[in-house]
């Protein structure tokens, strides 16, 4: 096997090309095929018609190729100047570096122009120029105006949010100075009651001690306070919050006059409870018949109070309601002659109250109230059920919670 030789390829034969040299191309370009003729087309020579080249084959005499007649012989013409002149409309000008025919014309040259422009449009340019200048400047004014305004609001929403800081701290300070009032006004007030109620005495002191308190939070806490930030219950409550400091302090206010008013006969009708002395007399009964014989009375006040005990005087000096005069009458002794007899002083303040004993239980009520209004009111049951009230104490005591929560 590595003795045997392999046959030889002849490279020449297969690629056309002679033992001696290479057939040389045609003068259109295009490449000959061995063994097929290669047309020329049709005026491509002047003067000639188609021909056919024969290609070259192994029987031509070697280093010699068979030239067709009227083709010139030697090497291709360069690029730039053919030697054959095609036809402007055929594909292959181009190739040979010929120009190509156009169908378009080319253009003419254009021809210079003179415009004139009056006076009238230049100032209707300028015109046009300065409005669309001033546009252009509104516009601009416009956006970074906008953008100021976006950026400035932004700096004073921060620094307004500040504010409702610093004045919710303040209120929250205000609202406790007004909570130690209010404790310290109820304080008083429960003193009060005690000492009229359980102890029978007139609270002299406390009218004095209530003009030294005043609950300090009106509306002008609210002036110029920024609100951004404080929730609505907050809001809400400092309104009612202030109506009802308010309030209290104008009730305060009623209850020293009234102090002041019934400090005297309150205290004279306290004392002669106290001291356990039978009360005085102040009415006695006038008694008489009329024209048909029938006995009658008539309540009459006595003109100077007397004292209850076993010697009772022998006639009494009243005022009789109906004629508005003084009378005179013996002590009571028979139903046959006219005469008086005492009151128990016990019926009168049982049937007909005395201005002073009504106005003691009045006093005690107001006290009542005023103190349910500061400390609040818890519950109750039973058969008709009540809600809890809440006070001004727990009142300010959710402000100052609500106050403090705001940022």
């Amino acid at each position: 096997m590595a003795d045997e030789k392999k046959p030889k390829i002849d490279l020449k034969a297969r690629l056309g090309k002679t033992a001696v040299g290479v057939a040389p191309p045609p003068a259109t370009g295009v490449i000959p095929t061995p063994g097929v003729a290669v047309p020329v087309p049709a005026g491509s020579v002047p003067g000639q018609a188609t021909a056919a080249i024969p290609a070259p084959t192994s029987s031509s005499p070697q280093g010699a190729v068979p030239v067709p007649p009227g083709i010139p012989v030697g090497p291709p013409p360069a690029f730039g100047s053919p030697a054959v002149a095609l036809d402007p409309s055929n594909p292959l000008a181009a190739a040979v570096g010929q120009p190509v025919a156009s169908a378009r014309p080319a253009p003419a040259p254009v021809q210079a122009q003179r415009i004139e422009v009056d006076d009238l449009t230049l100032q209707e340019a300028a015109k046009g120029a300065r409005k669309q200048g001033l546009i252009a400047g509104v516009v601009f004014a416009f956006v970074f105006g906008a953008v100021g305004y976006i950026a400035g609001g932004a700096q004073e929403t921060n620094k307004g949010r500040a504010q409702s800081v610093a004045h919710a701290k303040s209120l929250a300070g205000d609202v406790e100075k007004s909570r130690e009032q209010l404790k310290s006004l109820a304080e008083k007030l429960e003193a009060g009651k005690n000492t009229l109620g359980k102890e029978k005495k007139f609270p002299e002191t406390l009218a004095k001690d209530l003009s030294g308190i005043n609950v300090d939070f009106d509306g002008s806490k609210l002036a110029g306070v920024r609100f951004s930030g404080f929730s609505q219950e907050t809001t809400s409550g400092l309104i009612e919050y202030i109506s009802a400091v308010q309030a209290t302090n104008d009730r305060k206010n009623a209850l020293m006059s009234l102090l002041a008013k019934l400090q005297k006969p309150m205290t004279e009708q306290l004392a002669a409870q106290a001291s356990g002395k039978p009360p005085a007399v102040n009415f006695v009964v006038l008694i008489n018949r009329d024209s048909a014989k029938n006995p009658f009375g008539v309540l009459a006040p006595l003109q100077k109070p007397i004292e209850l005990n076993a010697t009772m005087p022998t006639e009494f000096t009243a005022t009789d309601p109906i004629s508005r005069s003084n009378v005179t009458a013996p002590k009571f002794t028979s139903l046959d002659k006219p005469g008086a007899a005492y009151v128990v002083p016990k019926s009168i303040e049982a049937a007909c109250p005395s201005e002073t004993s009504g106005q003691i239980g009045q006093l005690i009520g107001q006290l009542s109230r005023l103190i349910t209004d500061v400390r609040g009111e818890a519950g109750g049951g039973g058969e008709a059920i009540t809600e809890p009230k809440p006070g001004l104490l727990e009142r300010a005591d959710r402000l100052v919670a609500g106050l403090n929560k705001v940022q």
